[in-house]
């Protein structure tokens, strides 16, 4: 199968595994960096040898799009010789407002059948230009319509163009391309492959996972372990840092940066210090003008079906290094809220919170031979 035809596929009789023996390189893209981590198979789960992270400069990257294929895969060859990788099994994880997820209801027919309505049929359930997009689905369950039960799928579109350019810039990399996953199918994956959360919550329940990143905000709803729900939302950490910066005229950015990442709790004001206390507020504000775009998401899921429930908040991706920050969000939602550490099945020294989106894409279904 051709790399861009291998996007995503759970198959309904397959097991989670990293696909083979070996070692495998996964590439997550985002706006300012690359997360990159080299796992493989043990007998214990997923092992992560090697973890790391190669900085992007503004306008390279934005929302899938790729500004400069040259320059970046200038970049990513250099920051792959540093670390002394090359010529290796590749999987990338990607996302993009212009994904497209629709769930759809279809006849109890086979896998190949499914594939032929989707080939076929696909402007009577997405309207796109099946040319322009590459659709696969994940098998969700089933559902009663008029009484009769159908299979419930989550069709999944990716722009073309987005999957060539990222294909290119990995073989112009020295790199062997296998897969191209998008980051809501491989947090996903995570979550129903890894098992007990930070040594203390099970997976089984519904898990909302915010990755609030540098301009925009991932939202994946994951429900005993399939994926119900993946948005992006407008407004990042970005947006949060010009904000205070553009109301306080004696904070320049690397200050409030530093400040940042070496507060001891983001969740409580400070006292007897004026900017502290005015970085304080200001970052309260912005975050929780992005935290209510995610509500419009949350309240969608929940009156989609009577009985549906929002039982843990986990955060990852950048500002999931802000100490404290988890419990503004249990504030704000009244909801458990926690920081991604670990995962029962992996193994890594690194920060699970922030390469989770790359751990996630290096898991795969091993289909059970018949």
């Amino acid at each position: 199968m051709d790399y861009y035809e291998n996007i995503i596929r759970r198959e309904e009789d397959g097991k989670l595994s990293i696909i083979k023996n070996g070692k495998r390189l996964c590439l997550d893209f985002d706006t300012d960096s690359i997360k990159a981590v080299v796992g493989k198979n043990s007998k214990k789960g997923v092992i992560i040898e090697k973890s790391f992270e190669l900085d992007l400069p503004d306008g390279l990257y934005k929302d899938g799009e790729i500004s400069d294929i040259d320059q970046l895969s200038y970049l990513l060859t250099s920051g792959l010789s540093m670390n002394g990788l090359s010529q290796i099994e590749t999987h990338a994880v990607i996302n993009s407002s212009k994904i497209i997820m629709r769930e759809v209801t279809f006849p109890r027919v086979s896998k190949e059948e499914i594939e032929g309505i989707i080939n076929y049929q696909l402007e009577e359930y997405i309207p796109i230009n099946p040319e322009d997009y590459v659709v696969q689905y994940l098998s969700i369950g089933t559902r009663i319509e008029d009484g009769i039960e159908k299979l419930l799928l989550m069709l999944i579109g990716i722009p073309r163009s987005i999957i060539m350019s990222h294909m290119t810039v990995l073989k112009n990399s020295n790199l062997k391309p296998e897969v191209l996953d998008y980051q809501g199918n491989s947090i996903g994956k995570l979550i129903s492959y890894g098992g007990m959360i930070n040594e203390t919550y099970p997976t089984g329940k519904t898990i909302a996972l915010l990755d609030i990143g540098s301009d925009t905000s991932s939202i994946s709803i994951v429900s005993e372990g399939i994926i119900r729900i993946s948005r992006i939302t407008e407004g990042g950490l970005n947006q949060i840092l010009d904000s205070i910066v553009s109301r306080n005229v004696d904070i320049n950015r690397n200050y409030l940066e530093e400040f940042l990442l070496n507060i001891e709790d983001i969740s409580k004001k400070p006292a007897d210090d004026p900017k502290a206390i005015s970085i304080y507020d200001s970052f309260r504000e912005s975050l929780f003008n992005i935290l209510d775009k995610i509500e419009m998401i949350f309240r969608y899921y929940k009156t989609r079906e009577v009985s549906n429930e929002i039982n843990l908040l986990l955060l990852h991706g950048k500002i999931s290094r802000i100490n404290g920050i988890e419990k503004l969000f249990r504030d704000f939602y009244d909801v458990d809220a926690v920081i991604l550490k670990s995962f029962e099945n992996i193994q890594m020294k690194g920060e699970m919170n922030i390469y989770a989106n790359a751990v996630g894409g290096l898991i795969r279904i091993n289909e059970v031979k018949k």
